[in-house]
């Protein structure tokens, strides 16, 4: 059952701005909860494969940041 939490705040803060606040705290308590599962499972992660993913997108993006460089005339 939900509970009714009365709190204060100053008149400059926006109904919109305790909402979100609200929902930024549920979201963290429901991530750790689910990551929490995830770890207790154990996982399997092939090292070999990451570090081959992660050189190809690091060559992609210096590319695209170098292409980026030339066409603003920086290199």
């Amino acid at each position: 059952m939900p509970r009714i939490v009365k709190v204060v705040v100053p008149d400059e803060v926006k109904e919109s701005e305790i909402a979100r606040w609200v929902a930024e705290g549920l979201s963290r308590k429901i991530f750790r909860k689910i990551i929490v599962e995830f770890l207790s499972e154990g996982v399997e992660i092939n090292f070999e494969r990451a570090l081959e993913e992660f050189e190809r997108t690091r060559d992609e993006v210096w590319k695209k940041i170098e292409k980026e460089y030339r066409k603003r005339g920086l290199i």
